[in-house]
């Protein structure tokens, strides 16, 4: 359910910026002639570009292009980390450095004919994304419009060509620019699931750690499932749209080394798309939480594709350790991890649904009593506006704690706060993101609190005051948990 609303880039820049060069009047006893007068200063030269990429970036609130590369047909000198200024459309871009590269924004020794200009970032600016308001998906932007300009008094040289303050280029960059190198590492399939009146397809990308293939054992395996926004054919758009590479990434935040512990390498990643959304209850994008007569328990279009696209995954690769396979999601997403947990909850280990979006009132009794003794850490805001959190998962988990639960958290924030953006851009202007997007902090590794049940005695008890620091984190316990025997 995640919208992930991208801005809409402007259009170009007006080519025709008049250059700053200026001539001494004539003395004032002389009457001016049209020879004499101060001749107008001479267009902007447009900088001779032979190809631009486009960099994307994974953030905490979506994508983002940090970077773009340009490509002359000759070696590039003379410039400096404030020799160019960028604007995307009519959003000017603030310059952090530029630098000589390869094609794909990696520096590089000496002078070469790639230049990359690496800029700041925030949640407000610069998406490639496009939001398709008819189906709810992002979808990649058509075309993605910058223009950069030799900043006033700056200059620099293509080969024996010399540009000065105010020449500029400008490029409309489309999918054969873009460049994902967070993904890059990822295999990419798809896998085809087929039962009487359905014919499905969906896709899927799965990362190894480095050297897994021959550490000490088998290595567990985190399985992540997409919000409403992050559906249709590319993978990309599903690791990008909720920062799933952060599962991966090597950095301040690893998740990796939780799992990374007597001599395994770490945990395998598997992200499975749905081409709508795991929500559906029709193909059509039909939301299977509408038009109910409850009690009645959501169903899903895509329960039996999904199961087949995880125990394919698994039956294929015989390093998976499959006493320790984790299952999670958030929004649409965490509504899907609860419909596995009550259609093959005895196949994982643990399950972190995330502002998950199963209805209370569509879980029976017996629903409860069969989910109870499993592992489970719930996670969410309480000013979740798409997510009502009294309506979804604090009953739900009141229901288990009541059912006689001992392995079953939730963490609830009073808002969502990131890192990537001290200032993030919110629907409300409050400084946080939108509240619906709890995810940000599984993904940043800050699910450090977690309700202390002791404080628990009905719904009106689950606030974010009652959530106390604990002794392991949400990554760290999950990698603790397996199952008594190895799944059949």
């Amino acid at each position: 359910m995640k919208k992930q609303v991208s801005l809409l880039l402007a259009a170009l820049l007006l080519l025709g910026v008049m250059g700053g060069c200026t001539q001494s009047a004539p003395p004032p006893t002389a009457t001016p002639t049209p020879a004499q007068e101060s001749p107008s200063a001479p267009p902007a030269t447009e900088i001779a570009l032979s190809k631009a990429y486009i960099i994307v970036q994974g953030y905490e609130w979506g994508p983002a292009i940090p970077k773009i590369v340009l490509e002359f047909a000759e070696d590039v000198s003379g410039f400096a980390s404030d020799t160019f200024e960028v604007a995307f459309g009519s959003t000017k871009r603030t310059v952090k450095d530029v630098y000589s590269s390869d094609e794909d924004g990696n520096k590089a020794e000496g002078a070469g004919k790639h230049l990359t200009i690496e800029m700041a970032v925030k949640s407000s600016e610069a998406s490639p994304f496009a939001y398709n308001m008819e189906k709810n998906v992002n979808t990649w932007a058509e075309q993605v419009d910058f223009t950069v300009t030799v900043a006033s008094g700056k200059s620099f040289s293509v080969g024996g060509t010399a540009y000065q303050g105010g020449d500029l280029c400008s490029y409309s960059a489309t999918a054969a620019d873009r460049k994902v190198p967070q993904t890059a590492s990822w295999v990419k399939d798809t896998v085809e699931y087929h039962e009487e009146g359905k014919d499905i397809t969906l896709t899927r990308a799965a990362w190894a750690p480095e050297g897994a293939d021959s550490d000490s054992g088998k290595n567990p395996l985190i399985i992540w499932l997409h919000g409403m926004g992050e559906g249709g054919t590319d993978i990309d758009i599903d690791l990008l749209g909720n920062e799933v590479t952060a599962l991966t990434t090597e950095n301040e935040t690893n998740v990796q080394k939780y799992f990374a512990t007597d001599g395994l390498a770490g945990a395998y990643v598997l992200a499975v798309q749905t081409p709508t959304m795991w929500m559906d209850i029709d193909g059509n994008s039909t939301f299977n939480n509408e038009n109910l007569t409850l009690p009645a328990k959501q169903e899903s279009w895509y329960t039996g594709a999904l199961w087949h696209a995880i125990t394919s995954y698994v039956e294929g690769n015989p390093d998976v350790d499959t006493s320790r396979i984790y299952v999670g999601g958030c929004s649409n997403g965490g509504y899907m991890t609860m419909n596995m947990m009550f259609e093959h909850g005895g196949y994982f280990a643990a399950f972190y649904p995330i502002c998950e979006a199963y209805l209370n009132d569509c879980v029976s009794d017996e629903m409860i009593q069969q989910v109870k003794d499993y592992n489970i850490w719930f996670v969410q805001s309480a000013d979740d506006g798409t997510v009502n959190p009294a309506e979804y998962g604090l009953p739900t988990y009141v229901r288990l704690l009541e059912a006689g639960a001992q392995n079953v958290w939730f963490t609830l924030s009073d808002h969502v706060r990131g890192t990537d953006d001290p200032e993030p851009w919110s629907w409300t202007g409050t400084g946080t993101y939108d509240g619906h997007w709890s995810w940000i902090y599984a993904f940043n590794d800050q699910v450090t609190t977690r309700i202390d049940t002791a404080k628990v005695a009905s719904v009106a008890d689950l606030t974010p005051e009652n959530c106390t620091v604990t002794d392991v984190n949400l990554w760290q316990w999950m990698s603790q948990q397996s199952l008594p025997q190895a799944a059949e």
